[in-house]
C-alpha cells in the first residue's frame, strides 16, 4: 500500500475491528483486510444489503496452513495427511456422510492405522468445508482442486532475517543432522540421489540437486555427487535411510513413505498426469 499511496492517504489498523470502526466513522472510505475475516461479521451483513461493496481484486495471496512443533514428526504427519484427505476426498467424490462417520473415541496407537477418510465423512471434503464457511460463490480458482491446471505456487519466505521478529533463529547445526554431516564431509560435497523414471524428470531432478548444492555452498552448484536409482527400487530409500545419500530427487510424494517409513517430502517441483491421477515429484529426505 505504501508503494501506491502517499502516507497522508492511508491509515494503519492493528485489528479487523479497528479498521471497520475507521470505515464506519469516515476516517477511511476503503479498507484492505483478509477476506476470510469478513465472513460472519457485521460488515458481511452490510455487504449483502448493498450498503458496502466487496472488491474482486486481491492485493495479496497468502497460503494458510496448520503449524506444529518440529520435534514430533509423527504428529506433524497426522495433521498434514488429515488436510490432504479432505482434498483427496473432493477429487474422488467423497462427501460428508453421517452414516459412514464412525463417531467413536478409539485412538489408534499407530498413526499409519488412522482412517483419514473419517475426516471427510464426519466433517466434509475440502470444498464442502470451504463453501460452508465462506459461501459457495466465494471460491476462486486459487482454492479449487487442481486437475492439470497451473499447480506451481510461490510460498512467501517471510522476513526471516528482519529486525521485527520475536522468535530466535537456530544458530547451531543439529548434532547428527544431515547439514552437519555434509559440512564435515571431506571435500564439502552434497550426495544427491536421482530416481531414473523418464527423461524430463531425470534432467529436472539433476537441476534441482544443483539448486540444493548452490544453496548449501554459497553458489557452488557443482559441489554435488550423483547416485542414480531405478524407479520403484527400494535401494534408493534404503540409501537415504542409511545416510549414503543426503537427499533423493525424482521421488513421487506418497503416504506410505511419509507416515509409515518416516521420510519427508519437499514442495513438489514437477507434476505429471498419469492415467486418472497426478503424480507429484519432489525431494525426499530422512524424517
Amino acid at each position: 500500500i505504501s508503494a501506491i499511496f502517499p502516507s497522508d492517504f492511508y491509515r494503519i489498523g492493528f485489528s479487523f475491528e479497528e479498521m471497520i470502526a475507521m470505515m464506519f466513522n469516515d476516517t477511511c472510505n476503503v479498507i484492505g483486510v483478509e477476506e476470510f475475516s469478513i465472513f460472519d461479521s457485521e460488515l458481511e451483513k452490510l455487504i449483502k444489503s448493498g450498503e458496502y461493496v466487496l472488491g474482486n481484486k486481491s492485493l495479496t495471496k497468502e497460503p494458510l496452513s496448520a503449524v506444529t512443533r518440529n520435534e514430533d514428526r509423527e504428529w506433524s504427519d497426522i495433521v498434514t495427511w488429515a488436510i490432504r484427505a479432505l482434498i483427496q476426498g473432493e477429487m474422488n467424490g467423497l462427501m460428508r456422510n453421517p452414516q459412514l462417520c464412525n463417531n467413536d473415541t478409539i485412538l489408534e496407537s499407530n498413526s499409519t492405522r488412522l482412517n483419514y477418510d473419517q475426516s471427510v465423512y464426519c466433517v466434509g471434503n475440502y470444498g464442502e468445508i470451504f463453501n460452508r464457511r465462506f459461501g459457495e460463490n466465494k471460491r476462486s480458482s486459487m482454492n479449487t482442486i487442481n486437475k492439470g491446471s497451473p499447480m506451481i505456487y510461490s510460498t512467501p519466505l517471510g522476513d526471516i532475517f528482519g529486525t521485527n521478529n520475536d522468535f530466535q533463529v537456530m544458530d547451531e547445526m543439529i548434532d547428527g543432522g544431515v547439514l552437519k554431516r555434509v559440512k564435515s564431509r571431506k571435500g564439502d560435497v552434497l550426495r544427491c540421489g536421482v530416481v531414473v523414471s523418464f527423461d524430463d524428470v531425470n534432467i529436472t531432478s539433476v537441476d534441482y540437486c544443483h539448486v540444493l548444492a548452490a544453496a548449501l555452498f554459497n553458489g557452488d552448484f557443482e559441489a554435488v555427487e550423483f547416485l542414480t536409482f531405478r524407479e520403484n527400487d527400494d535401494v534408493a530409500y534404503e540409501s537415504l535411510s542409511h545416510g549414503i545419500i543426503d537427499a533423493l530427487a525424482g521421488t513421487v510424494v506418497n503416504f506410505e513413505g511419509d507416515v509409515d517409513r518416516g521420510f519427508s517430502y519437499s514442495t513438489p517441483y514437477y507434476y505429471r498426469d498419469k492415467e486418472s491421477s497426478v503424480e507429484c515429484y519432489a525431494f525426499a529426505t530422512r524424517g
